[in-house]
């Protein structure tokens, strides 16, 4: 199974939700399986699009000494 990016993610919920197509047939075309995709449709209908998006937190150098002493 290839990485799929995180806009072809919003697209292909956005894909099902539509109505235009199935899960299977989404599923096919981007190379996951049909439960993957059912997966991002659950997350998505319960946090929204933040639910695709990463976030990082960046800490100073400085503060992980800290943290490790």
């Amino acid at each position: 199974m290839a990485k799929v990016r995180v806009e072809q993610r919003i697209q292909a919920v956005q894909r099902y939700l539509n109505g235009s197509e199935s899960m299977r047939e989404i599923a096919k075309d981007i190379g996951v399986t049909d439960r993957v995709v059912n997966e991002w449709v659950r997350r998505y209908q319960e946090n929204g699009i933040e639910t695709f998006l990463k976030s990082y937190t960046k800490y100073s150098a400085e503060y992980k000494m800290n943290v490790l002493n």
